[in-house]
C-alpha cells in the first residue's frame, strides 16, 4: 500500500489503517511520512521526502511484481504505482476527497485509466470526480465502498451529556472548509437564544491562532474552548460528554468523525453531501443546507432538547452497528477489489 501517512490523526491515515487490517495477510506499506501506527504490517517511510519515495519505488520496480496488488490511497501517489504496474503488479486506486474533485494531472490520469480497480469512499466523491473529469476512461468503472469504524473499546467512557456542542477537525489554512469560521459566526445568535450554549473545538493546525483570535475579538472566549490535539482516550471522553457533534464542512469525502460520534451515541449536525450517505435527517442526526439558518436552528434545537438529542443519539449508535462497523467495511472492500481484480484478469 502507498499512502501519505499511516499513524496520523487525520481521516486518510485512519482509512489507510482500516485497509491494512482488512487485507488480513502480509502487507507492505510505503508511507510518505510518519511511522507504523498500531497496524500489523511491514512499514517503510520516506521521512517526508518525495524524492526518496520515488527512488524507493524505482529500485523495487527493478524486479518483477507479478502477483502483487498495489493499493494507493491518494491520487498524488498514483504515478509512482505505475512503475510497479509496468512490472506486472495489479493496481487498486482509492479516491478519497478533495484532491479527486479537481481535474487530474496527466500522470494521475494514466494511473487511473490503467487501474484494475478504482474505489471511491462515497457516492458523493464518485459524482464529484466524474463531474471534474468527464473524459477520464475507467474500463472497470468505480466501486463505492463506505468506510467503517472499529467497535467501541471495552474501556470506552459511558455516554453522558454535559450539554456542549463539539467539532473535531484539523485547523489548517488549506482546510478552512471544515466550518470553524461558520460556527464562530453563528455562535452569538445561538447564545442569544441558549445563553449557556458552549462549543468545544478539538484539533490543531496552523490556522488555530487565527481562529482563537477571532473568538477573542467576538467576546466568545467564555463560550468557545479550544482543546488542541488530543490522544484517543481524551477524545473518546469528549465524544461521550458532548450533546452533539457539529461539522459544517462543505468538502468531506466521507466523514469518519461522524461515525466516531455516532458510535458514542451522539447525533451529528452536518451539511448535505457525503453526510447524506451516513445520516438520516431527523432519525439519527440533522442535515442542513450550506446557506440559510438551518445550522443555527439545528444547534439551538439540540442544545435545548436533551431528550430529543438522546433519541437521535441512540438511533445513531444503531446505524453504526448496522452499517458502518470495521467488519462491514472489510467485507465491502475485500469483496469489491476481488471481483474487480478477477474481472480485470
Amino acid at each position: 500500500m502507498l499512502t501519505p501517512a499511516l499513524d496520523g490523526a487525520d481521516g486518510l491515515s485512519a482509512l489507510s489503517r482500516l485497509i491494512v487490517r482488512a487485507m488480513g495477510g502480509p502487507v507492505e506499506v510505503w508511507t510518505l511520512c510518519g511511522g507504523a501506527g498500531d497496524v500489523d504490517a511491514t512499514v517503510w517511510s520516506a521521512g517526508g521526502s518525495r524524492t526518496r519515495f520515488v527512488s524507493h519505488a524505482v529500485r523495487r520496480a527493478a524486479a518483477p511484481a507479478n502477483g502483487v496488488t498495489v493499493i494507493v490511497t491518494h491520487l498524488h501517489l498514483a504515478p509512482v504505482a505505475l512503475l510497479l504496474a509496468a512490472r506486472g503488479a495489479r493496481l487498486v486506486q482509492v479516491i478519497v476527497g478533495i484532491e479527486s474533485w479537481r481535474s487530474v494531472r496527466a500522470r494521475e490520469r494514466r494511473a487511473l485509466e490503467q487501474a484494475d480497480c478504482v474505489v471511491a469512499i462515497s457516492h458523493d466523491t464518485e459524482r464529484r470526480f466524474r463531474r471534474a473529469n468527464p473524459d477520464v476512461r475507467l474500463p472497470n468503472g468505480i466501486v463505492v465502498c463506505h468506510p467503517g469504524v472499529p467497535d467501541a473499546r471495552n474501556d470506552a467512557p459511558a455516554p453522558i451529556d454535559e450539554g456542549f456542542a463539539l467539532i473535531v477537525a484539523r485547523m489548517w489554512t488549506e482546510e478552512r472548509y471544515k466550518g470553524h469560521d461558520r460556527l464562530i459566526e453563528v455562535w452569538p445568535a445561538i447564545r442569544a437564544r441558549v445563553p449557556d450554549a458552549a462549543l468545544v473545538i478539538a484539533g490543531d493546525g496552523d490556522d488555530r491562532a487565527r481562529l482563537e483570535a477571532r473568538v477573542a475579538t467576538a467576546g466568545l472566549s467564555d463560550a468557545i474552548r479550544f482543546t488542541g490535539r488530543l490522544n484517543d482516550g481524551d477524545l473518546a471522553q469528549l465524544y461521550a460528554s458532548c450533546r452533539c457533534l457539529v461539522l459544517p464542512s462543505a468538502h468531506e469525502g466521507f466523514g469518519l468523525v461522524y461515525l466516531e460520534a455516532m458510535r458514542a451515541a451522539k447525533p451529528c449536525v452536518a451539511l448535505h453531501g457525503a453526510a447524506d450517505e451516513i445520516i438520516t435527517d431527523g432519525v439519527d442526526g440533522v442535515l442542513v443546507d450550506t446557506q440559510g439558518p438551518g445550522l443555527e436552528d439545528a444547534l439551538i434545537r439540540l442544545l435545548r432538547d436533551r431528550a430529543g438529542a438522546a433519541r437521535l443519539g441512540a438511533a445513531a449508535r444503531c446505524t453504526v452497528a448496522r452499517r458502518f462497523t470495521e467488519r462491514a467495511f472489510q467485507e465491502r472492500f475485500c469483496t469489491a477489489i476481488e471481483r474487480h481484480l478477477v474481472r480485470a484478469s
